[in-house]
């Protein structure tokens, strides 16, 4: 079993910090750099939590827009306008997270939970949830 991306068998001098960049030709802003958070996926419950540590304003976010094709998730906010999260969806947490259907934000240190939210997760081509 390879340990390589399948979708990114190319050449052995990628690096790691690659899997963490912003996709290609995305003009949004991005919610956060890749060094300022953790997605995590529990492969049994598929709970799926964002962990990070700046202070995020909750209350604007509607909800989260997976593009299976680039890999990105939107951050969509109740206004409509959109956010980059500021990753790519890294292949080994992929599989889980396409089955999420929300996901947790939560500000932490050391390694505590601070304050967070639950918003839904939808997949790129199919219906938005209401936004109220």
């Amino acid at each position: 079993m390879s340990d390589q991306d399948p979708d990114k068998r190319t050449s052995s001098t990628s690096s790691m910090k690659d899997a963490f960049k912003p996709g290609k030709g995305h003009n949004k802003p991005a919610l956060f750099k890749s060094d300022e958070m953790d997605i995590y996926c529990n492969k049994v419950t598929l709970e799926t939590f964002i962990f990070h540590g700046k202070e995020v304003d909750y209350d604007p976010i509607a909800y989260l827009e997976y593009d299976p094709a680039e890999k990105t998730v939107d951050v969509v906010m109740k206004d409509n306008t959109r956010m980059d999260l500021g990753v790519q969806i890294q292949w080994l947490v992929r599989p889980y997270f396409t089955k999420a259907k929300e996901v947790s934000i939560v500000r932490t240190k050391d390694r505590n939970p601070i304050d967070g939210t639950v918003v839904p997760l939808i997949h790129k081509g199919k219906p938005a949830p209401s936004i109220n």
